[in-house]
């Protein structure tokens, strides 16, 4: 008989009045709150994607773009067109690098190019490779290296290639992006016999960003 009391009792408090509303209000109120957990999470991952890394990698991508067509055009030099380099150099550069590049240094290489006459080598690039080093997509700043093969030969030659190192320093100006120092990572020479040229000896030339730029090619490496 007291068993069959006390499974009673038992039985009696299970089915109280209202424990089961309640019990399916909390399940209810769980699933709200993780509901509300997943949607802050996906709103702040959104957010970062399209307001942090987006900007980010637009920057990241113009800079090096940038700085790889800046590399290019400053180590691209037709004798034959040397109007042709400095409008592609003047589109390229800003700051500093513009600034150091005067007048007086295209006059130069007509000279020397004229000098030369049907001696006078040209100078072109390919790109190696390419990676940025800093990028703030707030300030529009960038620093980029960036590798090139450069040849220089002049008709009927055989050319000599070398590979040239850069660090590029970028700017945005309005919707592009410029060069506004360019500093060699080698010393660049080039050798009157058309020899493979060495590092640190010869006639050197620096990039745009620190004076005269790659003149020497077209004058075949000397004066």
């Amino acid at each position: 008989m007291m068993t069959t009391t006390t499974s009673k009792s038992a039985l009696s408090r299970l089915r109280r009045p209202g424990s089961g509303p309640q019990v399916l209000s909390v399940v209810a109120l769980l699933a709200v709150l993780a509901a509300v957990v997943c949607a802050v999470w996906f709103g702040y991952r959104a957010y970062d994607a399209y307001f942090v890394q987006k900007p980010i990698q637009v920057a990241r991508d113009g800079a090096v773009d940038g700085a790889e067509s800046a590399v290019l055009n400053v180590t691209t030099v037709d004798a034959k067109d040397t109007a042709g380099w400095r409008k592609r150099i003047e589109s390229s550069l800003t700051g500093k690098a513009r600034q150091q590049l005067t007048a007086q240094d295209f006059n130069q290489l007509n000279s020397m190019v004229s000098q030369a006459g049907n001696q006078a080598a040209s100078l072109s690039s390919r790109l190696l490779r390419s990676a940025p080093i800093e990028i703030n997509a707030d300030e529009n700043t960038g620093k980029v290296l960036v590798y090139v093969a450069a040849t220089s030969k002049r008709d009927n030659e055989a050319g000599v290639t070398q590979t040239m190192g850069f660090s590029v320093s970028m700017v945005k100006e309005g919707d592009v992006w410029k060069a506004g120092d360019i500093a060699p990572l080698n010393d660049i020479s080039y050798s009157d016999d058309q020899s493979a040229p060495a590092a640190g000896g010869g006639q050197t030339a620096p990039p745009a960003g620190g004076g005269q730029t790659a003149p020497p090619a077209a004058g075949g490496g000397g004066n």
